[in-house]
């Protein structure tokens, strides 16, 4: 009887051992796991981080290659609006020989103190002595566009520059040109850099 009795037991015993270490592999596996998931789910934060770090220096260089290229645009578009030229005199150099193609080159140049244009070649100042030679010389000519011609001096010097860029078109034109047609009038601030740039001695 208590053969069976403490064989019983020993059963009871050996199931419940059987059991405690199935819960611990069952334990230890659970472990294994949540360690395992833990350590995925950091490596794909670490894979995130690096990827947002990536995509923030892109957008950086990105950012910073915009930014040069619109600096390079807005010289670009001054050095046009304004016009940082070669080519600068500051005298007609007409007389009353001069031919109407001298005459209207001249008068070409001096607009560009005056418009915004594709490109500018040369430039003679805008003022009241070279308009005064311009239009004394027109007025005494037999020009094929006299009158035309006349009409612009005697605008520019009444100081009626509203249309200079058509001035300067029809000038244009005339020499046959291609590249610097006008498209605008300079606002005075921009004229005055214009001045300051390529006739310093006219800036009080």
């Amino acid at each position: 009887m208590r053969t069976e009795l403490q064989k019983e037991k020993n059963k009871k015993l050996f199931i419940a051992l059987v059991i405690l270490v199935i819960m611990l592999i069952i334990a230890a596996f659970a472990v294994y796991k949540i360690n395992a998931n833990a350590r995925s789910y950091e490596l794909q934060l670490q894979e995130k981080q690096k990827y947002e770090e990536e995509r923030l220096a892109e957008l950086a260089r990105e950012r910073g290659e915009e930014a040069k290229r619109a600096e390079e645009e807005a010289v670009k578009e001054l050095s046009e609006r304004i016009g940082f030229i070669d080519g600068i005199e500051y005298d007609t150099g007409l007389t009353p020989e001069s031919t109407e193609d001298q005459v209207m080159g001249v008068m070409h140049k001096m607009t560009h103190q005056k418009v915004r244009a594709e490109r500018k070649f040369g430039a003679i100042p805008m003022v009241e002595d070279t308009v005064s030679q311009v239009y004394d010389i027109v007025s005494n000519s037999n020009f094929a566009e006299k009158e035309k011609l006349l009409e612009i001096a005697g605008n520019w010097k009444k100081g009626w520059f509203d249309n200079i860029h058509s001035d300067h078109n029809f000038l244009w034109e005339h020499q046959e040109g291609s590249v610097g047609k006008a498209y605008g009038v300079l606002s005075s601030a921009e004229e005055n850099e214009f001045v300051r740039e390529n006739f310093p001695q006219y800036v009080q």
